[in-house]
């Protein structure tokens, strides 16, 4: 208690009793010239004895300064501090009002702008007020069958090429077997090559060992391996063991590697047994056969690749598979390409949600709407007790709901523009999307930790990696190493969902006249 007496008078001074009187009797007779009834017979007094001595004009002037010198007395400070601080005061004040002016016009404008994010045949969500979204509304009303959808022709596959280019050249197959026996047993490693398996862009020599001998021993010695074959990449990747098998993988790179035709992998049994609309061809494995997987299980998919490795081709056989196989009504896509000559050639289809978004400014409003579009659908699932898209398509009885495919193909670009707010919106839509059929593909050549984030990648367990420059690249984008040994041109590393270990995946091949092909015929359906 004594404490806080002594707090409180160190509080009360003789600056502090003089400056605030002096400040209360300056006020009163100020506001007595300005409205007589307002100061009290004290102001009035005082109004009156300076305005007999001043004039009127010259009291007010006097008293703006007694409240300038009371400011000064009570905070004890200089003058010229109080006449900064009182500056500082104005000038905030005045650019308050000024964005307050500013903000209006731009209200009485907004209606007149051209609009940020629009979408072809879906309404827009009711969550618009909740500030989720700054999508430009569009009429709400539910998707209707398009007319051609009943009688919908889907494209045939003899749009595509059956094959491009010559076989791959392996080389001696017998003599390389030899050989990597050879230096496995100078280094005292004993190992015999029990099994072949020929791929388009590597050979794989499967190696049984000797009992006792460390996996660590045999990947130790890739560049000797490479050395002893003339590899002409000069790398060999070993993969140790083999997934399902008791054997170790030695992959060397063909001579010449096999280019892969979409079409192979299309008209191949493994797609034919996938009935999800969402399956994607993705390449021959290193034993030539065909590996399909289905986006709606992954439910995303991270890629990254540096120039030229092929990962904008198979972002684009991915799209042209999709295409093969769903209609307007089943599939829906909003393509996301900052580099603007990627993904503008789909311009047209009657698969989009809207135009191939290049403009980086449009990529935030177009996630914001997605997760409106993901809100609304969760609404609607609860309305009839279901738990996802397949489910609600199924019993609802009304119009059933696409599938929606989100494509950004350059993550960094977008990242670069708004990081905290692209980050967020894609987590939000990587935790909760799968379940009412909205999945996205995100694909960068610069897959750094400022770009692919820990929540993101925390969010997305489905990583396929291109050719990458170095370890740390590859470190990031599936968590090990072995990207930066890939040849380019569609060698790729596949990790899915259910699996720790990678896929080695020759991804397939579409060319520009097919894709101008395939969009032709989509046009021109009566869509």
């Amino acid at each position: 208690g004594v404490y806080l007496l002594r707090v409180k008078s160190s509080l009360i001074t003789a600056n502090t009793v003089a400056g605030f009187y002096l400040f209360l009797l300056s006020v009163l007779s100020l506001a007595t010239i300005v409205s007589p009834a307002r100061g009290g017979m004290i102001g009035r007094l005082i109004k009156e004895v300076l305005s007999s001595l001043l004039s009127t004009p010259g009291a007010a002037f006097v008293l703006l300064i007694l409240i300038l010198v009371s400011v000064v007395i009570f905070f004890n400070t200089s003058l010229d501090t109080s006449i900064g601080a009182a500056g500082n005061a104005l000038v905030a004040t005045f650019n308050y009002l000024k964005n307050l002016w500013s903000r209006g016009d731009e209200d009485k404008e907004a209606g007149e702008r051209e609009p940020l994010f629009t979408t072809k045949g879906m309404g827009d969500s009711k969550e618009a007020d909740s500030g989720l979204v700054t999508a430009t509304a569009v009429p709400s009303a539910p998707l209707t069958n398009m007319p051609g959808d009943q009688v919908w022709e889907y494209p045939p596959l003899d749009i595509l090429t059956d094959s491009i280019g010559a076989k791959a050249a392996r080389g001696d197959i017998k003599q390389n077997a030899a050989i990597i026996e050879q230096t496995l047993e100078s280094f005292g490693i004993q190992a015999k090559v029990v099994e072949v398996n020929t791929g388009p862009a590597v050979t794989q020599y499967a190696l049984e060992i000797a009992l006792g001998t460390k996996l660590t021993k045999i990947t130790s010695l890739a560049n000797d391996i490479a050395l002893a074959l003339a590899a002409p990449t000069g790398t060999v990747r070993i993969e140790a063991p083999i997934p399902g098998k008791s054997l170790v993988g030695i992959e060397v790179p063909n001579i010449t590697p096999e280019i892969v035709p979409l079409k192979s992998v299309l008209a191949s049994a493994n797609m034919q047994k996938t009935k999800s609309k969402l399956g994607l061809a993705l390449g021959l494995d290193v034993s030539g056969q065909s590996v399909v997987d289905d986006l709606g299980k992954m439910p995303h998919l991270l890629m990254a690749g540096s120039t030229g490795s092929g990962k904008s081709v198979a972002i684009n056989a991915f799209i042209s598979t999709i295409l093969f196989r769903a209609t307007p009504s089943e599939v829906k896509f909003i393509l996301i390409d900052p580099k603007i000559v990627e993904l503008s050639n789909w311009n047209g289809i009657p698969h989009l949600l809207t135009e191939v978004i290049t403009n980086t400014e449009k990529v935030l409003s177009a996630l914001r709407w997605s997760i409106s579009e993901m809100e609304k659908r969760y609404k609607l699932f609860a309305e009839v007790k279901a738990r996802n898209i397949d489910m609600y398509n199924e019993i609802s009885g009304f119009q059933a709901l696409p599938y929606i495919v989100i494509i950004i193909d350059e993550l960094a670009d977008v990242m670069l523009f708004a990081p905290v707010e692209v980050e967020d919106a894609v987590t939000r839509l990587a935790q909760m999307s799968r379940a009412v059929g909205i999945h996205m593909i995100l694909a960068t050549q610069r897959p750094s930790v400022d770009v692919l984030t820990g929540l993101i990648k925390a969010n997305i367990p489905s990583r396929m990696t291109f050719n990458v420059t170095s370890q740390v690249d590859s470190r990031v984008i599936i968590d090990q190493v072995g990207g930066e040994k890939l040849l380019g041109r569609g060698d790729m590393l596949y990790v899915p969902p259910t699996a720790s270990k990678p896929q080695r995946i020759q991804g397939p091949f579409v060319s520009e006249p097919e894709i101008n092909k395939l969009i032709e015929f989509l046009t021109k359906s009566g869509v």
